[in-house]
């Protein structure tokens, strides 16, 4: 792994985006660890999601700031007169400077990279992924996490959590969750703060945190659809509460925002004492098992979602025994009303009448109506989550569960995808990062500094000239094929491991060409790309390292019942 990512270990930061807020016992909320912003102080007894990760590095990441989802500042915070090389000189110290406010390091990598798009070499290209990614480790269940935007900002959220279950924090479930937004980031935000405080709620309410669980236990299967169809009935109904009435013109403008954009969401919630994973999931983000197949010799892919598109036979049975005569899915585009999954947060012009849409969009700068007659009997999109379940198989080869948004489905089939894990596990085990932060964390508190490492892939050893390309007449957009062949092991997190696949793996001209890609032409190429792959499995003596406790300040607590309030109002 590169030298500076044990930098980190000095700021104390943790990956990059697996946060939400929690309210627990009555204390204050607490924003979960975020992948470039320090850890706040906990209070005394707070859980949060166990990460490992990493900063910004110099080499080379002032060419693509919209890589790291960073916020655009104006051009004049810089100065008049600021050229490419004293910004790159300026910046490179910010990189190595800890102290530097990020204020003037997110200026300086948005200035340069406005100004030109420089091709992206293989080091700088392993950098953006490698700081992209981190880990959230619990003491049975490792999860490697990796993001990759394409939309600027990224419309894609991933979460983890942990819901503590008594004093004994090897009895608490881990949860994972991929967010996929559209239409902008807003409702994304939205579940990121409040859907794992609104399922932990509910099965705290239920006593499903407080006893065996059962296989295929419908209280469990009930609290988590009641708090997917809470949270969007929260959304949705904003203004139609008495406080809307009652707020300022602006503030019913953002009041509106999460509810005219949209999000998928899949979250999976496992229980360590009986092994059952239980993966919810709203449109068409997806979560793939990998178990051994012992008569294969190999792992197989079992699903533990279904895409919810108009081309699931499914949901088209569904939608049209709910609007009989309208035939709301266009059979070719698999749309539902022109929108492309058929469940989802948000989304309001798809659930609301026709004529609030319309009274949303002359009043408020809402998003333009639904061609005239199109919406007839709404809502068309629902947030109630299929659940599927399956019982964890732990031993020699355990399983493992990925989860991904569309950005990578649209590339890699669910096959491939266990093929593409199953290769990374002959190289890597999921606790290396762990040890890894133990090592160099004790190294801090021994020397004062990291222990650092330079270990960049030999990228000449695997390498393909077949870019294995083709012109999709449909897309009008130039694509690529993705297949085992296409292979290469290199990255120690496999989050990072599964996009680089997907972008090209061996093929570097490929992966190179990728990742110079800019936003907003990268949008009509690739999709967002957020991976989650969780390795189950005993890593107790890991997480419960007091050198690890201590790096990430982790203590679980037992989580509230009461259910989130969304600030949407004043």
């Amino acid at each position: 792994m590169w030298a500076r990512h044990s930098r980190s270990l000095l700021r104390a930061v943790s990956p990059r985006k697996a946060r939400s807020s929690r309210s627990l016992n009555g204390q204050a909320q607490i924003p979960h660890t975020t992948y470039f912003n320090p850890p706040p102080k906990p209070p005394r007894r707070v859980w949060r999601s166990l990460l490992l990760g990493t900063t910004l590095v110099a080499a080379g990441a002032y060419t693509h700031a919209w890589l790291f989802d960073l916020p655009l500042l104006p051009e004049d915070f810089l100065g008049e007169g600021l050229g490419e090389d004293a910004a790159e000189d300026e910046l490179m110290e910010a990189m190595n400077n800890p102290v530097v406010g990020k204020e003037m390091l997110f200026a300086l990598t948005n200035k340069i990279a406005a100004e030109s798009v420089l091709p992206v070499d293989l080091p700088t290209a392993e950098v953006f992924l490698n700081e992209m990614a981190g880990c959230a480790f619990s003491p049975r269940a490792v999860a490697h996490i990796c993001q990759l935007p394409s939309n600027l900002p990224c419309e894609d959220k991933v979460a983890s959590s942990l819901f503590a279950v008594g004093p004994d924090p090897l009895a608490s479930w881990p949860t994972w969750s991929i967010l996929d937004g559209h239409a902008g980031p807003r409702t994304a935000n939205f579940l990121d703060r409040h859907l794992s405080d609104a399922v932990a709620a509910e099965l705290v309410n239920r006593n499903c945190l407080g006893r065996p669980s059962t296989p295929n236990d419908p209280s469990v299967f009930e609290a988590i659809k009641a708090a997917f169809l809470w949270l969007d009935d929260q959304l949705i109904t904003v203004a139609q509460q008495p406080p809307f009435s009652a707020c300022s013109w602006t503030e019913k403008i953002a009041a509106l925002a999460p509810a005219q954009s949209g999000s998928c969401a899949l979250m999976a919630v496992f229980d360590p004492a009986t092994s059952l994973l239980r993966v919810a999931n709203v449109g068409d983000s997806r979560a793939v098992l990998g178990r051994w197949d012992a008569q294969a010799g190999k792992y197989v892919a079992l699903p533990m979602s279904h895409d919810h598109t108009g081309f699931n036979p499914g949901e088209v049975e569904r939608l049209n025994r709910e609007h009989p005569g309208e035939n709301p899915i266009d059979p070719k585009t698999g749309r539902v009303h022109g929108i492309a999954v058929s469940r989802a947060f948000g989304d309001g012009r798809w659930k609301w009448s026709q004529k609030f849409t319309e009274y949303i969009h002359s009043h408020f700068w809402g998003l333009s109506p639904r061609p005239e007659g199109m919406i007839q009997t709404p809502p068309y999109l629902t947030a109630e989550p299929e659940i599927i379940e399956q019982q964890v198989q732990y031993g020699e080869h355990s399983d493992f569960l990925i989860m991904a948004s569309d950005g990578l489905w649209d590339v890699m089939s669910s096959e491939d995808a266990v093929v593409c894990v199953e290769e990374w596990l002959k190289k890597f085990k999921p606790s290396d990062p762990m040890d890894r932060m133990i090592k160099s964390w004790t190294s801090v508190e021994q020397s004062g500094r990291p222990e650092m490492e330079e270990d960049f892939p030999d990228f000449a050893a695997a390498h393909s000239d077949d870019l294995d390309t083709y012109y999709d007449e449909d897309e009008k957009v130039l694509k690529w094929r993705v297949s085992p062949k296409h292979f290469v092991v290199e990255n120690e997190n496999c989050g990072a491991h599964m996009i680089k696949n997907a972008l090209g793996g061996r093929r570097r001209e490929l992966f190179r060409g990728l990742m110079t890609l800019q936003p907003p032409h990268s949008r009509s190429v690739r999709d967002d790309i957020s991976v989650q792959v969780i390795f189950f499995g005993d890593f107790e003596r890991a997480a419960m390292d007091p050198q690890y406790r201590k790096a990430m300040q982790w203590e679980p607590d037992a989580p509230s019942s009461k259910r989130p309030v969304p600030r949407l109002l004043p």
